[in-house]
């Protein structure tokens, strides 16, 4: 298997892996605290407090879309990502691979997958989880989204990546829906790389709530 696909992180200040989880940990801790109520007082809520505000029902495909492409990026992503809900308090909600496969069935395009629709508390945790491993992917999304790497490189690294992530696609996804086969037989990158833009302003500061913005719709 190519290196592209097994990423060695380098951050420039050795300090911030260790920021990096202590901001993570304690959004995490926040997520709890709000979903035992003991985030707000006099009984408010997140529904009360933006009441306007309701989850796009295209939330599911687009979140499972993303994680699609945290897979692309990185081999075992899986593992991954149980190991890092873990990190940051989410272990109840993402104690093994069948509760993550549960959540992201929802995503009505799967080959199967189940009726229904996300809960806030459900988006609220798979944001997090998500802006987490943008953080830890982040160089390897920069390296495809720059227009200063060679153009030959950035080729051969599009190539990989779009073989990678349409052979999953192919796996999980029903090829009889028009969508699919749309995205299967774009040559352009455009679906794929507005998904890495994404994933690349969900991390960092702020990250979170970018990547919430994009699934909430205003009544």
């Amino acid at each position: 298997m190519c290196d592209f696909f097994k990423p060695t992180i380098k951050l420039a200040n050795p300090g911030s892996p260790a920021m990096i989880y202590c901001m993570t940990s304690l959004i995490g801790d926040i997520y709890n605290d709000k979903r035992s109520g003991k985030g707000f007082p006099f009984g408010l809520s997140l529904e009360r407090m933006f009441p306007r505000y309701v989850i796009d029902r295209d939330s599911a495909l687009k979140l499972d879309f993303l994680i699609l492409v945290i897979e692309t990026l990185q081999i075992n992503a899986m593992d991954s990502m149980l190991a890092t809900a873990s990190n940051i308090g989410l272990a109840d909600d993402y104690s093994n691979r069948v509760n993550l496969w549960k959540i992201r069935c929802l995503n009505p395009m799967r080959k199967s997958f189940s009726l229904g629709s996300l809960s806030q508390e459900q988006v609220e945790s798979l944001v997090i989880l998500i802006s987490s491993m943008s953080e830890k992917l982040y160089p390897l999304i920069r390296q495809l989204l720059s227009s200063k790497e060679p153009e030959t490189l950035n080729k051969e690294r599009w190539n990989l990546f779009n073989i990678r992530l349409k052979s999953l696609i192919n796996e999980r996804m029903n090829l009889r829906r028009t969508y699919i086969k749309s995205l299967l037989n774009e040559d352009s990158n455009n679906f794929f790389r507005h998904l890495l833009v994404i994933l690349s302003l969900s991390s960092g500061k702020g990250g979170i709530s970018r990547l919430k913005a994009s699934l909430y719709l205003q009544n």
